[in-house]
């Protein structure tokens, strides 16, 4: 069955099959083409970086411009064949987004190894050299390395035959590195991560209770619907105020919660799409800025 469903991919420049001389030279050609690319850039003169930056930059833009605006390809076969120029190129887009995508995942993952490399430089150079506060660098640093550690060997141990029983619920068959992981992310991290976020909680209020002070008109308004939109979510307010409605025979629509869903539904849905959508054209902008490379800000190095 697996062969079957591997025999069904579309033949394309990417693949070919498994274990065949053809993978491998592909294999070797790419590495081979990524290290001259690699050792080409170390060497670049430092006036064509730009240049090089811009037209990586560019085209691959264009790519995704292209992916999300050509037409694509309906109820392709593997069997389908290009027709014309039309629809070699849309195949052609269609078949390289998944290398594409992969591609970017692996220069992300060499952004974060050089996050990480640049973070561990630092902190060490100030722990070898006893700087200020330097104590909480090596907490940073050995968190760093034990996290890592227990993650790693956590994962491979878990992949082992024998070892499904890790994934579900309960201590079965778990271990020392197990164990050391559940302390370190669920026991450590993440309740200090809690921690952290109870305590922006007191900012928020201090600034909610700073624009809701009623200085002018507008605060008011402000200040009354949040109030109703509050009072609706409790429930025994809520529900004294709707028998105090009953009892005056007034109509439904004076009930908190008709009146909480009234002001979302005509003032805060409609702020918060027309929110969205000034953001989306900010960055609909900032987007063809760096990729046409209108973006004058920083060295030209």
């Amino acid at each position: 069955m697996i062969d079957i469903a591997a025999q069904l991919v579309p033949k394309t420049m990417w693949n070919a099959p498994n274990n065949s001389t053809e993978l491998w030279t592909r294999i070797v050609l790419a590495l081979l083409v990524g290290i001259a690319l690699f050792v080409g850039l170390l060497n670049a003169p430092i006036q064509l970086r730009k240049p090089i930056i811009f037209t990586v930059t560019f085209v691959s833009g264009l790519f995704y411009v292209l992916f999300w605006l050509y037409p694509a390809p309906i109820n392709r076969q593997p069997s389908d064949g290009p027709r014309n120029t039309f629809e070699a190129l849309s195949f052609w887009i269609s078949d390289s987004q998944g290398v594409i995508a992969d591609l970017t995942n692996i220069i992300a993952s060499f952004l974060i190894g050089l996050g990480i490399y640049s973070l561990m430089r630092v902190h060490i150079g100030k722990i070898k050299k006893q700087q200020r506060d330097w104590e909480f660098s090596v907490v940073l640093v050995s968190s760093m390395v034990l996290m890592v550690i227990f993650g790693y060997v956590d994962f491979y141990m878990r992949l082992q035959p024998g070892n499904s029983k890790m994934a579900g619920s309960g201590y079965v068959g778990w271990t020392f590195w197990q164990f050391g992981k559940d302390l370190l992310f669920n026991g450590l991290l993440q309740n200090m991560d809690a921690g952290m976020f109870s305590i922006v909680a007191f900012y928020i209020l201090s600034a909610a209770y700073r624009a809701f002070r009623a200085r002018s008109i507008e605060a008011t308004i402000l200040l009354l619907t949040a109030l109703v939109v509050m009072l609706s979510l409790m429930g025994l307010v809520e529900f004294y105020w709707a028998q105090g409605v009953d009892a005056m025979h007034l109509s439904n629509n004076f009930k908190l919660d008709n009146i909480a869903r009234w002001l979302r539904g005509n003032f805060q849905t409609p702020a918060i799409r027309g929110i969205d959508f000034g953001v989306g054209i900010g960055l609909l902008a900032m987007g063809l800025r760096l990729w046409l490379n209108l973006d004058k800000t920083g060295s030209d190095a």
